[in-house]
């Protein structure tokens, strides 16, 4: 095993060793307050890395991602290994595939994995039943039945779950700032929806509470974008 004293500075090395171009960020070339001594981070076009070793702990942890989809994550102690992978996800630009059957410590992210091999509509479906499944099962705190009539209207949107609070998106995998969603949550009587986040005074009126879940339907509709945004994949949208 090799003690890394400075992440960003020994992966460094290791790259130039190998003759790689990749060229980690460092304090000189980020606005961004960050620990280099425990942090690398890279980004090349669309594609990214980020490396990151915690104390009393010998592995690293690796995560490479495209276009802010996580593509995999990959954990070693190896800090040779890391730079060979880094390399050849940034500078040689080898697809996840090639990666995981090279590097047997790569585990490729189940959204990533997806969007290379199913359609977006399999996609979608399978992440509504997948969060069905988890409200089932107590995993998520969220009335089921009301999610499984939200899916009958909005399963053409992309869901996300943040701390038991659906939201939408029209890009896979992602919250897509243009496409403003409400937020919903609900609890054992009352059901929730509205921009909880921005304090002014023209969306706070529009926030509402109901027991009625077609009204929360309705009101839910309206505070979406206008027109019914097709979902779209975040590589070729």
């Amino acid at each position: 095993m090799t003690e890394t004293t400075h992440l960003t500075n020994d992966l460094q090395v290791e790259l130039n060793k190998i003759g790689s171009a990749v060229r980690l960020h460092t304090e000189n070339n980020s606005v961004i307050p960050t620990n280099y001594k425990d942090w690398a981070w890279a980004i090349v076009n669309s594609r990214s890395i980020q490396a990151s070793t915690y104390v009393g702990l010998d592995d690293k942890h690796l995560q490479l991602e495209e276009s802010e989809i996580i593509a995999c994550s990959s954990s070693t102690n190896d800090i040779k290994e890391i730079a060979t992978i880094i390399d050849k996800w940034l500078d040689k630009k080898l697809d996840i595939f090639q990666l995981a059957d090279q590097h047997k410590t790569i585990k490729i992210n189940k959204t990533y994995l997806d969007l290379k091999t199913l359609t977006i509509d399999e996609i979608i479906q399978n992440r509504w039943t997948y969060f069905s499944e988890e409200i089932s099962k107590g995993r998520i705190s969220f009335r089921h039945d009301v999610f499984e009539e939200f899916r009958k209207y909005f399963s053409y949107l992309y869901p996300i779950f943040s701390h038991d609070n659906l939201l939408f998106s029209n890009v896979i995998g992602q919250i897509n700032n243009d496409f403003k969603s409400p937020v919903v949550f609900c609890d054992k009587d009352i059901i929730w929806a509205g921009f909880f986040t921005d304090n002014s005074e023209e969306e706070e009126k529009k926030t509402f509470k109901t027991k009625d879940i077609e009204q929360a339907i309705g009101m839910t509709k309206k505070l979406l974008p206008i027109d019914k945004y097709k979902t779209k994949n975040p590589w070729t949208s």
